[in-house]
């Protein structure tokens, strides 16, 4: 299996192994805050659907123009919309997610040798970039365990 397949089927995974950690959350516990200024459930997924749009842009632009700099995605907690239903902050991580999966599968394999300049990295390739990605989903898949562990 090649690299390229495995970082696709791990962005893939990703919002069904979401929405397996979701259930049996309700909305006291999805805005619940382990301590004042840090995040709650809800803010993870709101952040996940916030930044996916973002994230596939700088991808976008990677594979069609050259070697162009891409500035550091800083998180946004004011698109943080706690008020929204869980559900519906998952739903849109869900759609913007199967963009991004259709946008790479459409790929051919050479475009993930595509170069970029990135402001704290350096110059690195578009398959980095969807590592990095997939790491970004593996971190905050583990801060709601750590936040699901410490609401029992």
């Amino acid at each position: 299996m090649s690299r390229r397949s495995v970082l696709i089927e791990s962005l893939e995974a990703t919002p069904r192994d979401l929405a397996r950690m979701l259930r049996r959350i309700d909305a006291t516990a999805a805005c619940w805050r382990p301590a004042p200024g840090e995040w709650c459930i809800a803010d993870v997924v709101a952040h996940l659907g916030y930044i996916e749009a973002p994230y596939l842009a700088r991808l976008r632009r990677v594979a069609e123009l050259d070697n162009p700099f891409e500035p550091y995605l800083h998180p946004d907690e004011r698109a943080h919309d706690l008020a929204r239903p869980l559900a519906a902050l998952l739903d849109e991580f869900v759609g913007r997610r199967a963009e991004t999966v259709a946008f790479l599968a459409s790929l051919q394999q050479r475009d993930w040798g595509r170069p970029l300049v990135h402001a704290t990295l350096g110059p690195t390739r578009l398959r980095d970039q969807v590592q990095e990605l997939v790491s970004h989903d593996n971190t905050h898949l583990a801060q709601i365990v750590s936040l699901r562990e410490a609401l029992t």
